[in-house]
């Protein structure tokens, strides 16, 4: 394994993130304009003990005014780990803070895995920042807050894991007791700054758009009369040149974490999505219209960026109680279902295969299964066909019709429809 190469990958991504932060103008440190921090790659600060100068990663330099020495250093040790870092890796770089002198200096350790729980304590005791960077990560607007308390313990979940489902953060940070979410007021924290509490707009429960099914009906049914749409597999791409939104398409991220594979990425501020093939082109169909949900449902109020992986498919709707992000994910599978099949069309198609299959309501539903031969084989039938028509899965039409009160499922061990979706996620 190449160590230098990752680790200058790593160095990258953090440099890059802050340059972003930095540019998109005072989400940075808070009060200091933009123009007064230089952000610089591989700094070199001299120790008076060494006699010469010593090297790191990434460093913030902040000056009150231009011309200046630097009036606080912010200085960031990236450690690109498989496993978890040991507190040797914290030691050395405290150590090195120490040589140059710390008076008007403070040491941020950038990780990809978790500190092993001493070096926790060695850069809690230190009083250095922790920042676990993920680059697929959900990246909240940093000047349209969520609550504190809901944005800490997706930063908390980040760094340490949570039994409960949270989304994984771009950027998660701990510093002196408090988790964060975002660049701007994790190193506000460490440099000792006060945000004005005007920049800040926190988001309550009751300012998120949530929309039931019969809106988001009507919501897809615009987009379907706005590119002519007739019937059989819905033109998406069509769909995102009329919303002027540059799509690209291209092969997988190469990440093989199979609960968090990347499958998708919507750019609110540059109107961008980008699809990840993984050779499943229903599924990538669905992320698409997920990713077109997001659009539409306006959720780049309170978003930056968003990714899309496998588990974001399969958000149970009790998994929303109390998580406006699983909320978000929710709206949009629900928005991409409906794209996908347009209430008419879909109704039309399975009375046209009731008719072709002898399938009949005797008394038990419109389409009845149960575990007779006859009746699984016609029930599978139907479904595939469908999902030929609609070039769409047959989980998601099975769930669709389920939805619309369709199905009757007599099994005597009947399919747990979002257990058997997590594992299929939409093929």
């Amino acid at each position: 394994m190449d160590t230098v190469r990752i680790g200058n990958e790593l160095e990258n991504a953090i440099f890059a993130h802050l340059k972003e932060e930095q540019d998109a103008g005072k989400y940075l440190i808070g009060t200091l304009p933009p123009d007064r921090c230089t952000i610089r790659r591989k700094p070199r600060y001299f120790s008076k003990e060494r006699g010469d100068h010593v090297e790191f990663d990434v460093s913030i330099e902040l000056r009150r005014e231009e011309h200046l020495d630097p009036q606080q250093i912010v200085i960031f040790e990236c450690k690109n780990y498989s496993g978890a870092v040991p507190d040797t890796v914290i030691r050395e770089f405290s150590d090195k803070l120490s040589d140059i002198g710390r008076d008007n200096t403070k040491g941020i350790i950038v990780v990809t895995s978790r500190l092993q729980s001493g070096a926790e304590k060695v850069a809690r005791s230190r009083k250095l920042g922790i920042i676990k960077y993920n680059p697929h990560g959900l990246e909240f607007l940093a000047e349209r807050r969520f609550t504190d308390d809901l944005k800490s313990k997706h930063a908390k979940a980040s760094m340490l894991g949570s039994d409960s489902r949270f989304r994984s953060l771009k950027f998660a940070a701990y510093f002196s007791g408090k988790y964060y979410d975002n660049a701007r007021n994790f190193l506000s924290a460490v440099a000792g700054e006060t945000l004005e509490k005007s920049e800040v707009q926190v988001l309550s429960k009751s300012q998120f758009p949530y929309l039931h099914a019969d809106d988001i009906e009507k919501s897809t049914s615009q987009l379907h009369t706005m590119i002519g749409y007739d019937d059989g597999p819905v033109d998406l791409e069509k769909i995102c040149e009329q919303l002027a939104i540059d799509l690209t398409m291209s092969a997988g991220s190469g990440d093989t974490d199979d609960e968090n594979e990347l499958l998708g990425r919507a750019d609110f501020a540059n109107k961008k999505i980008a699809i990840y093939a993984h050779g499943n082109r229903k599924r990538e169909r669905f992320t698409l219209a997920h990713e077109i949900g997001h659009f539409h449902l306006n959720h780049d109020k309170f978003l930056r960026s968003e990714t899309t992986i496998k588990q974001d498919l399969v958000v149970d709707e009790r998994e929303t109680k109390g998580n406006l992000i699983n909320r978000m994910e929710y709206q949009a599978n629900m928005f991409a279902s409906h794209l996908l099949l347009p209430k008419f069309n879909l109704v039309k198609k399975v009375q046209e295969l009731r008719v072709k299959l002898d399938i009949r309501d005797r008394g038990h539903g419109y389409i009845f299964v149960d575990n007779q031969p006859q009746n699984l084989s016609n029930y599978y039938l139907l479904l595939a066909a469908v999902s030929e028509h609609f070039n769409t899965s047959s989980q998601v039409i099975e769930i669709r019709l389920k939805s619309l009160g369709c199905i009757t499922d007599n099994r005597k061990q009947p399919q747990n429809f979002v257990a058997d979706f997590r594992q299929t996620c939409p093929n």
